[in-house]
């Protein structure tokens, strides 16, 4: 069980209290003041501390502000003759578990107790996590950052090293998205066949299929906690998830590959509607770079053809019917239409890349 720490200078509620806790089966040690009291806790491993609030040499409410800092990992709940609001929120404020107002029952203590000691494991828990996260995070910046750096070294050594290194950085963060399988590779078909059938010379078709690659590079600052979740995102978390576009644009940016160079535009508006409703600027229409509209068009026919955590694939003629109603409010019209005309270039794609 719990180690607690019991700081109360009134003989007779310390020694009460003692028996309480020890019959519940916690170890614990008991002092008569806030000196004594330091001294364990800088020795000892407590979980718990109850404390009074007035003892002869310090307040309660100073040993309280000496937990708080100098032992955030311990655990406190105030006894008090005193039902005092104002008090309380002190305590609460500087940071207390619980607030007991006596007289108190052994049943009231002991769930305070209880209740302080899982509030202590959750937030433990929860520090534990974050540190986790920014471990990987910072791991992930790292490999992000090589990969960065293996571009520009490449940019003076042709084509094909640009492209092979644009494809090493975008799988930095494919592999945190195990459902999406091949989801680069079938979207940057797409924008590509997109890319041909609207008369784009075979360079520039070329250099938007690789730029398009980096889409969602930014989501390597998103917490695995929202990415990887399991069903419908809150709004607060929505919020998380489409900082990415921002933050693909300020990854690639300045680059002295014109294909980096276009993965940030790709980045930066591939979530813009042409109605002027997405995100994270607003804009609209032929505001939106073309290579921003064609990839809109592409990743999200391959977001509804393909399997996601909260549901199955659409069938193809659902998820074309889906993208016809969102002609000129989504998608710009025109490249819609163009897209539709390639369905059995796309089909072909979706076989090819499957999984």
């Amino acid at each position: 069980m719990a180690e607690l720490l019991i700081a109360l200078d009134d003989d007779a509620l310390r020694r009460w209290a003692e028996r309480v806790v020890r019959e519940r089966g916690y170890v614990c040690d008991a002092v008569a003041n806030a000196c004594d009291a330091r001294e364990l806790l800088a020795l000892g491993n407590y979980e718990l501390v109850l404390l009074g609030v007035n003892m002869p040499d310090e307040s309660g409410v100073g040993l309280l502000g000496h937990i708080r800092s100098e032992h955030p990992d311990v655990a406190a709940v105030v006894v008090t003759g005193e039902d005092d609001p104002r008090l309380a929120m002190t305590a609460i404020e500087l940071g207390a578990f619980g607030y007991v107002v006596e007289p108190v029952g052994a049943g009231e203590l002991l769930i305070n107790l209880a209740n302080a000691l899982h509030r202590r494991s959750l937030g433990l828990e929860n520090l534990r996590m974050s540190h986790s996260l920014q471990a990987t995070a910072a791991h992930r910046s790292a490999s992000l950052e090589g990969a960065m750096e293996a571009l520009r070294r490449s940019e003076n050594r042709g084509w094909m090293s640009q492209a092979e290194t644009i494809l090493r950085l975008a799988k930095v963060v494919e592999f945190r998205d195990e459902e999406t399988g091949h989801h680069l590779q079938r979207m940057s078909a797409y924008c590509e066949a997109l890319a041909r059938e609207i008369g784009i010379d075979a360079q520039h078709t070329e250099r938007l299929r690789l730029a398009s690659q980096l889409h969602d590079v930014g989501k390597v600052a998103v917490p695995d906690s929202v990415l990887r979740k399991r069903g419908k995102l809150t709004t607060e978390e929505f919020e998380i998830v489409k900082t990415h576009a921002e933050a693909g644009c300020r990854m690639l940016a300045g680059s002295g590959s014109e294909a980096v160079q276009m993965g940030a535009r790709i980045a930066h508006c591939h979530h813009e509607r042409w109605d002027g409703c997405g995100y994270p600027r607003g804009l609209a229409r032929e505001e939106i770079p073309v290579e921003g509209r064609i990839a809109a068009v592409a990743d999200v026919f391959d977001a509804l053809t393909s399997d996601r955590g909260y549901r199955p694939a659409f069938p193809l003629k659902t998820a074309v019917d889906m993208m016809r109603e969102e002609r000129g409010a989504h998608f710009d019209p025109e490249l819609l239409d163009s897209f539709l005309e390639t369905l059995g270039e796309l089909d072909g794609i979706k076989r090819a890349y499957a999984g």
